[in-house]
């Protein structure tokens, strides 16, 4: 659920939680892990999610994560005919970002969002794919409503969506 870095520099067992620096000395990210069965590759937090995390560990003492309860994918010619068959639907698009499931009483479903729907903008920004979602949804507030620009049934709509906190348990979706 979270964007990471991909690095180089050289993250030993002991180091994770040490600060991955840019070539002015700066604080970009925090080093998180390493792939065992690729020498040299690692992985860090970007630092201005780390931040937002740790300043809701300060404020609340706990950090909640924003979900919306959709499983997704993106459109593409190919894309588009195998989501099609596969929902029984009509998508007419082949760029956006399709809605596959929603995840039972989850923000999604409390707010409309169907399988089958195609995400365009999220509070006037445009999406191409799922992790542009998931980006916009992380980078906002539990509870903060959202407009989603969407096309449903080759009809433009406004659906206004509330982010829930990730369940800590359960069979959830990413987005």
């Amino acid at each position: 659920r979270v964007r990471f870095i991909q690095t180089d520099a050289a993250i030993n067992p002991g180091n994770s939680g040490g600060p991955l620096l840019n070539d002015q000395g700066e604080v970009i990210g925090i080093n998180t892990a390493i792939r065992a069965d690729a020498q040299g590759l690692g992985f860090a937090i970007p630092i201005e999610t780390a931040k937002r995390v740790s300043d809701q560990l300060f404020a609340k003492g706990k950090a909640e994560h924003p979900y919306l309860g959709i499983q997704m994918v993106s459109l593409t010619p190919a894309t588009q005919a195998e989501v099609n068959k596969q929902l029984n639907a009509k998508i007419s698009l082949d760029k956006g970002v399709a809605v596959t499931r929603i995840v039972e009483n989850s923000p999604a479903q409390k707010a409309g969002l169907r399988p089958g729907d195609v995400i365009a903008k999220i509070d006037g920004i445009a999406v191409d794919n799922p992790g542009d979602v998931q980006e916009r949804v992380e980078n906002t507030a539990v509870g903060k409503e959202l407009e989603m620009e969407i096309n449903r049934q080759g009809q433009t709509q406004k659906v206004k969506v509330r982010p829930g906190a990730f369940p800590i348990s359960g069979n959830s979706a990413g987005g």
